[in-house]
């Protein structure tokens, strides 16, 4: 760990806004990050904002787009800035809702 990882240590668990140097953001819950600023995040949320052209108007919209992407790596190289969004949840079961089904790998009880 690097010497001042002591403050971002103290937010892992923490939700987590990530702003990309192409402009996008990723949400999430801050799992892990290693002194070149890659991070991990569960339960990300990619926000990015898209211009479309009418066709018949010719004027142009600026829209945001949301999509979910799950548990993601982020590349430091890319990070511009780093907020927090939130405070950790208070139940660390609630986080992912209810438990998932078992899997064929699972004993059946």
């Amino acid at each position: 760990m690097a010497k001042n990882a002591g403050k971002m240590q103290n937010l892992i668990n923490y939700r987590m806004k990530a702003t990309l140097n192409d402009g996008r953001q990723m949400a999430g819950q801050m799992m892990a990050f290693d002194r070149h600023m890659n991070l991990v995040f569960a339960d990300t949320e990619e926000f990015r904002f898209v211009r479309r052209r009418n066709k018949t108007t010719g004027a142009t919209t600026l829209t945001e787009e949301k999509r979910n992407l799950g548990l993601t790596i982020i590349r430091g190289a890319f990070v511009v800035a780093i907020q927090v969004d939130g405070p950790p949840p208070a139940d660390p079961s609630a986080r992912l809702g209810a438990a998932a089904p078992s899997g064929s790998g699972a004993a059946a009880t």
